[in-house]
């Protein structure tokens, strides 16, 4: 029989999506001067972008499993497409930030990939080794 999850894991869950995107929108807003005091050591471009949203991913994909009774398949397309709308957006808005490029397609493919890989495995992670009402992927 399937138990909900608690409320606080609930609000937990959400509160770190909340989090996630405001560190995200932060950081956009950072030059590349002050990116570079928050973040000394450069990785390649692309993997910082699909890093941040496959942990991005693996929070929305957790609270929309404990906050839902939706599919495996519907909590994995809603979570990568949420991101990768969310994605599109943060390429716009570094467009308008100073020294930046935005709208960069190779940057936005990344977080969708990024959103895409954590959906998938958080979604089959958690179907195979819990019990819940949603049919597994």
């Amino acid at each position: 029989m399937f138990r909900p999850s608690p409320q606080w894991l609930r609000y937990l869950a959400w509160l770190g999506v909340a989090i996630w995107a405001t560190t995200i929108f932060i950081l956009s807003s950072l030059t590349p001067s002050q990116l570079d005091d928050v973040a000394p050591i450069k990785i390649w471009d692309k993997l910082e972008h699909f890093s941040a949203f496959f942990a991005g991913s693996v929070n929305l994909t957790l609270a929309l499993i404990w906050s839902t009774n939706w599919s495996w398949r519907r909590i994995a397309v809603t979570a990568t497409v949420v991101l990768a709308i969310f994605g599109a957006t943060d390429e716009f808005h570094q467009l308008y930030t100073p020294n930046r490029s935005g709208a960069d397609s190779y940057d936005w493919t990344a977080d969708a990939l990024g959103a895409l890989s954590a959906s998938i495995i958080t979604t089959s992670i958690y179907a195979r080794y819990f019990r819940s009402p949603h049919p597994t992927p």
